[in-house]
């Protein structure tokens, strides 16, 4: 249960922050993009963690299992690997295109939060083989 509050909790100064950023004058438009898709898909794959945390609460199970776990633990793995060699190919067209650091820094946290989210997705869905 004490998962639960902290995760509304969270989930609420987020939303504040998001509108404290939103009602900001000194952000530009794309900034404000990227960190919006980027607090949505955190946000969203927080609540979904709490609906499904609440759900399992409710019929009596346990919030995490092995296998939740075991999900999380090669996601984070695997979207590793995977986020070191998207930094290699920004980094090598940063050199080829003209964009400002920040935003080539704003393009590297969206996309590492795209491939958790995929890789995550993958491990949910196709699961493990037996090794």
């Amino acid at each position: 249960m004490k998962k639960i509050i902290i995760s509304l909790a969270i989930t609420l100064i987020v939303i504040i922050g998001v509108l404290v950023l939103i009602t900001s004058e000194t952000v530009s438009l794309g900034d404000l993009l990227q960190s919006s898709f980027v607090i949505i898909i955190v946000l969203g794959f927080g609540m979904f963690i709490l609906f499904k945390n609440i759900n399992s609460n409710r019929g009596g199970e346990p919030s995490e299992d092995e296998l939740s776990k075991l999900i999380i633990q090669k996601t984070s793995s695997v979207s590793f690997y995977i986020s070191l060699y998207l930094w290699l190919v920004i980094s090598y067209l940063s050199s080829r295109i003209n964009i400002d650091v920040e935003e080539l820094i704003g393009y590297g946290i969206v996309g590492m939060a795209i491939v958790f989210a995929v890789v995550w997705s993958f491990f949910k869905v196709k699961g493990f083989s037996n090794d």
